[in-house]
């Protein structure tokens, strides 16, 4: 109960920052400051925002009468607390939890020349994630806690609109459904290497050969512990300007990706494309999406042939009070089939932002999962956005059995019905301000035949609640 209390009194201290925040921008810095990204390193402020403030300095330092040379200056504070109930289906008391987490960036990038021309950059984000009193299985994990790291220190030559960039740095694909940093993680995913990227007119291409960082806990350095090896390239090509009221491909991306471990006992190779469509019509936007990939490579004696895809779409009633939105998805995965002695066929993301799929629970994986999605949102506030979202999840085959999104085994195979359960996910998203956001949300997942066959099945609960300063 103590606990509980502490972690209630801190949200509550959590979701009072921004009254306190906004007041202190005014209308005039609402109006003027783009919101801070996710991925500090793709800022570009080749100019101080407009107005004054020492907050408004640090985007534009210039360092040379000619303005040629300037360095920048970011960060972020995030508090988040959560609470869960009957983790991963245990009524068990060691799966009743609620813990908080705190995590701190801060970033410098040094530019020299000109954002259209030629120019250098050196950037380095440091960050510090710590996690308090989580008794869950696992306790407080690298997830949760990484002190004093580096996020991304790395340096890179361009011109215009092609970079070379190398060293530790946040790397992401599309959706982020296969690649990403996965930013819902205390401590970020990170990636060293090469990176190779730019564009012309509607063409953009992106490549990257490196590593995957590990994390380890305070006591001990990550340096030099790289475990797989990963390469990809992707091709993206925008679509034209929209001319009407009509459907257009806004733009189509193939990749592929290779991830290999350092023993070269595993080695998956995905080739995959995604293909967007929108319609803008005068009272209403429609959009559409497709996203496919095929897997090939080696798992120790066995060939890889696994196979995964997703469609959704959604429309928007812009001249509707509140802004209503709806959508509805399907997501599939390949499972293990009877020849599991000679072919792996369980498709596994290589390394995915998890957490934006497949429900906010985090109970189920993608892999051997079919996913039926409905949902919609409002805004009830111009700055505030609610979203319900109700998901259906199934096995795709009875051989295989259900996964986690770090891809263990939740559920081992044993035949039985194919139905893993149902998750009902309701998030709200206040920005009081463009350097501030307030997130929170809860999800109830209910177990389906196949979990109520094969061990506990108590209903998971879960809720959060988490405030962002950033600069």
């Amino acid at each position: 109960m103590r606990r509980r209390s502490q972690w209630l009194l801190g949200s509550i201290l959590v979701a009072s920052l921004p009254r306190f925040a906004a007041a202190q921008d005014g209308a005039t810095a609402r109006a003027a400051d783009p919101v801070p990204g996710v991925a500090r390193a793709e800022e570009v402020w080749t100019a101080a925002p407009p107005g004054s403030g020492l907050l408004r300095r640090l985007k534009h330092l210039s360092l040379l009468p000619s303005d040629r040379v300037w360095v920048t200056f970011g960060g972020s504070l995030r508090l988040r607390g959560s609470d869960t109930r009957n983790y991963l289906f245990s009524p068990a008391a060691g799966s009743q939890d609620d813990f908080t987490e705190m995590r701190t960036l801060l970033s410098a990038d040094l530019w020299v020349g000109e954002r259209n021309g030629w120019h250098a950059r050196g950037f380095a984000e440091w960050r510090d994630a710590q996690g308090f009193g989580r008794t869950l299985p696992g306790g407080v994990r690298t997830n949760e806690a990484d002190r004093a790291d580096w996020q991304s220190e790395f340096v890179e030559i361009g011109y215009r609109t092609h970079s070379v960039r190398l060293g530790v740095q946040d790397v992401g694909l599309g959706r982020e459904r296969l690649v990403g940093y996965s930013d819902w993680s205390n401590s970020r995913r990170s990636f060293e290497g090469l990176r190779f990227f730019g564009g012309r007119k509607r063409l953009r291409w992106d490549a990257f050969s490196g590593r995957v960082m590990a994390i380890r806990d305070e006591r001990e350095a990550r340096e030099g512990i790289r475990l797989v090896r990963l390469v990809f390239v992707a091709i993206t090509l925008t679509g034209r300007p929209q001319t009407g009221d009509e459907w257009r491909l806004a733009g189509t991306q193939a990749y592929l990706i290779s991830a290999k471990s350092d023993a070269g006992a595993a080695l998956r190779r995905t080739f995959g494309t995604r293909l967007q469509w929108d319609r803008r019509a005068p009272t209403r936007d429609w959009s559409a999406e497709f996203e496919g990939a095929m897997q090939g490579g080696e798992l120790g004696a066995r060939q890889v042939q696994a196979w995964f895809g997703v469609g959704e779409g959604s429309v928007t009633w812009r001249d509707v009070r509140f802004v209503p939105s709806a959508t509805a998805a399907v997501e599939i995965a390949s499972g293990m089939r009877d020849d599991s002695a000679f072919t792996a066929r369980t498709f596994v993301p290589p390394y995915a932002t998890s957490h934006s799929h497949n429900g906010i629970a985090d109970v189920f994986g993608r892999t051997n999962l079919r996913e039926l999605r409905v949902g919609g949102g409002v805004r009830p506030f111009k700055d505030v956005q609610v979203v319900v979202l109700a998901r259906r999840f199934d096995r795709v085959r009875i051989e295989d059995g259900a996964y986690t999104k770090s891809n263990a085994v939740l559920r081992p195979a044993s035949g039985g019905s194919r139905s893993l359960g149902a998750e009902l996910d309701l998030t709200a998203n206040w920005t009081p301000s463009p350097r501030v956001r307030v997130l929170g949300g809860a999800a109830w997942v209910t177990a389906g035949d196949f979990i109520e066959q094969t061990g506990d099945s108590a209903p998971v609960r879960w809720a959060f609640l988490s405030t962002v300063l950033a600069f």
